[in-house]
């Protein structure tokens, strides 16, 4: 009998009835062993070796996968293609120990389909010891610091805090736009735009150089000047032209992309979104949902287009299958994008809730991926002014009109925006037919009051984008991150956008003061960076960790020394063995910024104060 382990017994349920007989599949649950939760359970002074145990209820499973193990005449370890995947077929096998005359394979697959499957069974490998390294060196890297810097925050800030590596500069990007929006100061400005007549037809013109610069107004009393200028002049297109310009369809989804889009389109957080998704994955209905790769597979290409040319016809059809290129920081692509394992299984086949809501959107998204660029004609026009034609203004304004010609693949998906999201398009609609040296009548002038604003607060969505560009992360922890913070209580939800608490702020302004290097972005970005070296056999393990330690452990240490000193009672101020003359309690002798003094012990009820000399000085409260 040949034994697959799996995580979920979901998906062990589904493999067992494509394997069939001779085949026995068990779930493993996820992780099985960890870092112990009441002790560091790494030796620095053994090379950061860490201390595993099996985690806390999973002892008879433990028991019953080892049993399994040996009992099987080959292992497949099947855990999810991932770095965290790879890691627990490690541990299940450092466990088991099976002798070495055993078969043991890891096999991999993207989704959970018969063909896929048995693809991955048909054509085994062996454990990625680097990609278990550098699971297992982040996983150390965490406990360090989050071992290591919470109790020091805890002490310093008087309360239960927890300070995650990744986490809390998670909670850095929400904190830091807040202080922006509490430092913005409003500005108001002015711009100008005409309705101007051709023929029968009237269309506007916005102002867009002065004196051959781009410029706004700072007061109407500048804009009122150019305004009565405009009454009496005259006007004339300068320049006339048209062009076809197309719009490309956006990659399928990676991991951050469909939790945005979830978010703004479903509603859902990104924790939920995941949730849903590995249920999608485990019922063989998407492909593997923790992914920063947009590839697709040629076949799935294949199968897309069969679809569109049936579906929406030919004219939707690119010549060539587009490909895709990811633009995140640190992004890994060894793994498809997220997608439909079957194109041709339809959103609204048996799916309702959130899942026919999700499987919908990927269902679009991927689909439009394939089909052709939608198409607009876009026309534009330089407009002058002058008293007449042979003198003109320093001056000219310019309009554009868009007109669709075809949807494209506009006609399957269109990206979902948030709330109150500004979309990128300055051109309007159509504009008359106009020619070069055409005069034009003044309808009226359109002075715009426009106001400044302050940068909006992250929605759930544009904190995991804004994660995605730093390069802070990996696919798996963007849901993980934006819940921890919610749910320790460092950020709250305030119509529909993250708000740091009180003791948010505190624990950010903690670790970026006392840690300015380990919980600064681009430091977060280049150890994710070097992590992705650890897997590719570039960078060993232990590389990184003495690195991250030799910049990590003098912070510590200077945190834990400050802590101290404010932890150390004060010595008791002496007594002169005189009485104050104002309150009559004791005289005591002090110390201040300007040296020794003797003061009430009362203080800062009591403001009696009297120099070395018994000269009386004025000292502020803060300094008693």
């Amino acid at each position: 009998m040949k034994l697959l382990i799996v995580e979920s017994p979901a998906k062990a349920k589904k493999i067992a009835g494509y394997l069939g007989a001779g085949w026995k599949v068990e779930a493993c649950m996820g992780h099985i062993r960890d870092l112990p939760e009441t002790e560091l359970g790494v030796e620095l002074g053994q090379d950061f070796r860490p201390t595993y145990k099996v985690l806390a209820g999973k002892g008879n499973l433990v028991k019953r996968l080892l049993k399994a193990i040996k009992e099987a005449e080959a292992i497949y370890l099947a855990t999810d293609p991932d770095r965290e995947g790879e890691a627990i077929a490690w541990h299940i096998l450092d466990l088991a120990r099976p002798p070495k005359n055993k078969p043991v394979y890891r096999a991999s697959f993207n989704a959970i389909t018969e063909s896929a499957v048995k693809a991955a069974v048909a054509v085994p490998r062996t454990i990625d010891r680097p990609l278990v390294e550098a699971q297992q060196a982040r996983r150390i890297v965490d406990r360090l610091v989050g071992y290591l810097v919470s109790p020091l925050a805890c002490k310093a800030l008087d309360g239960k805090l927890s300070a995650g590596r990744v986490q809390s500069v998670c909670l850095r990007l929400v904190v830091e736009r807040e202080r922006e929006i509490a430092a913005f100061i409003t500005e108001t400005y002015w711009t100008l735009a005409l309705e101007l007549e051709a023929g029968s037809e009237t269309f506007n013109a916005k102002l867009h150089t002065l004196k051959n610069a781009k410029v706004t107004f700072k007061s109407r009393d500048q804009l009122d000047q150019l305004d009565k200028l405009m009454t009496n002049a005259q006007f004339w297109v300068e320049k006339a032209g048209q062009t076809i310009k197309t719009r490309d369809p956006l990659p399928p989804f990676t991991t951050s992309s469909l939790q945005q889009a979830a978010a703004k389109g479903l509603g859902l957080s990104p924790e939920r979104t995941m949730e849903v998704a590995q249920r999608l994955y485990e019922a063989g209905l998407i492909t593997y949902m923790r992914t920063d790769g947009v590839g697709v597979a040629t076949e799935a290409q294949t199968a897309a287009r069969e679809l569109i040319e049936r579906k929406y016809g030919t004219a939707y059809l690119p010549s060539e299958p587009p490909t895709y290129t990811t633009k995140a920081a640190n992004a890994q692509e060894a793994h498809e994008a997220i997608r439909p394992t079957d194109v041709n299984r339809l959103p609204d086949e048996e799916l309702d809730g959130d899942g026919a809501g999700l499987y919908g959107l990927i269902w679009d998204r991927f689909v439009a991926s394939q089909m052709a660029a939608a198409r607009y004609r876009v026309v534009g026009a330089v407009i002058l002014a002058g008293a007449k034609r042979e003198q003109p203004y320093p001056l000219e304004f310019r309009s554009q009109g868009r007109v669709p010609i075809f949807d494209g693949f506009l006609r399957v998906y269109e990206e979902p925006v948030d709330d109150g999201e500004e979309v990128d398009d300055d051109e309007g609609g159509a504009l008359p037919a106009l020619q070069e040296g055409q005069s034009l009548k003044l309808v009226e002038t359109l002075p715009n009051e426009h106001q400044t604003h302050s940068p909006a607060r992250y929605t759930e969505a544009a904190l995991v984008k804004a994660l995605e560009q730093r390069g802070i992360g990996r696919p798996s922890t963007y849901a993980g991150m934006v819940s921890t913070i919610k749910s320790k209580g460092y950020a709250k939800i305030g119509q529909k956008r993250l708000v740091p608490t009180e003791k948010g702020w505190a624990l950010c302004d903690f670790v970026t003061q006392r840690f300015p290097d380990v919980f600064d972005y681009s430091y977060t970005s280049q150890l994710e960076g070097q992590l992705d070296a650890v897997a590719a056999g570039q960078l060993t393990q232990l590389e990184l960790l003495k690195a991250f330690w030799q910049g990590f452990q003098p912070q510590l240490a200077a945190a834990a020394e400050l802590a101290l000193q404010q932890l150390r009672p004060q010595e008791a101020p002496k007594r002169t063995g005189e009485s104050c003359p104002q309150c009559g309690s004791d005289l005591v002798e002090r110390t201040g910024s300007k040296g020794k003094f003797i003061g009430c012990s009362r203080f800062p009820k009591c403001t009696y104060t009297q120099g070395v000399e018994h000269k009386p000085v004025t000292l502020r409260p803060a300094e008693g």
